[in-house]
């Protein structure tokens, strides 16, 4: 008997179209931008901030093609100077895709030996005297991992950690033993933080030490635990040092990079919290 397909089917089959459209206009505008370029060392910037799409424009069986010939039938062009610039701009993302995934799955790999290194470190057995009464988490040699370890916590590894507690929490069913490894994982983060908190930078190096996490999240998850353990002389400093930033942007002939300003905007006004946040903790 054949199947019959309904308004749903035909809803879910429209917003696969529509899915795959958008993909292709985000993957046009991305080639264009390629080949216009006059500046080759911003494309891994671009290429890297775009990757998911560029990854689902490859999976999409014809669609780079697709991309190609219309480019070539909206341009008009007839010689092959054309097609020639579009496939070596293709070139170029693919072959920055393909070694971006390589050093990802080499990366992956680093990350999970040092989670065993971290999980070898608190295990009961790892305890003095095997006390882990006192130490739930094997909290010592933990701390001590975090000390000589700490240039291995990376933006990549928090970002490692994390998505492994989202894993394990959006889980449809979360045992027991699941639950007790989101536990142990987000104490891990937390640890983590608190220590890259104790080592942010005097002066102006701090700015380029937050300034160097991708994500807002990491950014000011550091700069938190750094506050509260550097306190409010510090945070003063800071917000001497993000304000004058902001203003010499200001100044900058050609402007500055919008997403710097903003990362800085960011930084400055969660200073401003943790200072006003202090003030009202002491009146």
């Amino acid at each position: 008997m054949a199947k019959s397909y309904g308004p749903q089917d035909a809803e879910i089959i429209s917003s696969s179209n529509d899915n795959t459209n958008n993909i292709k206009a985000q993957f046009t505008s991305l080639l264009n931008a390629v080949v216009t370029s006059d500046k080759p060392e911003e494309l891994p910037s671009l290429l890297a901030t775009n990757i998911e799409m560029i990854l689902s424009a490859m999976n999409t069986n014809g669609l780079i093609e697709q991309v190609i010939q219309e480019d070539i039938i909206q341009t008009q062009s007839t010689n092959a100077e054309r097609l020639d610039e579009l496939s070596s701009a293709v070139n170029v993302i693919v072959s920055f895709v393909e070694t971006f995934v390589e050093e990802a799955q080499s990366m992956d790999e680093v990350y999970k030996q040092l989670m065993g290194k971290i999980f070898q470190s608190i295990s009961p057995n790892n305890q003095e005297g095997g006390d882990t009464a006192a130490a739930p988490f094997g909290e010592v040699a933990l701390e001590e991992l975090l000390a000589n370890e700490k240039e291995a916590f990376t933006p990549g590894f928090l970002r490692h950690v994390d998505g492994e507690c989202n894993r394990i929490a959006s889980l449809k069913t979360i045992s027991p033993e699941s639950a007790k490894m989101l536990e142990i994982l987000r104490v891990i983060q937390a640890r983590i933080l608190e220590e890259l908190g104790k080592g942010i930078g005097e002066g102006a190096i701090v700015l380029g030490q937050l300034l160097g996490y991708d994500e807002k999240a990491e950014r000011l998850a550091v700069l938190d635990a750094g506050l509260a353990v550097r306190g409010v002389d510090f945070a003063h400093e800071l917000k001497g040092l993000t304000a004058e930033a902001l203003e010499g942007f200001q100044g900058v002939q050609g402007g500055v990079d919008p997403g710097l300003v903003k990362s800085v905007e960011e930084i400055d006004e969660r200073i401003q919290q943790f200072i006003e946040k202090s003030s009202q903790h002491f009146q």
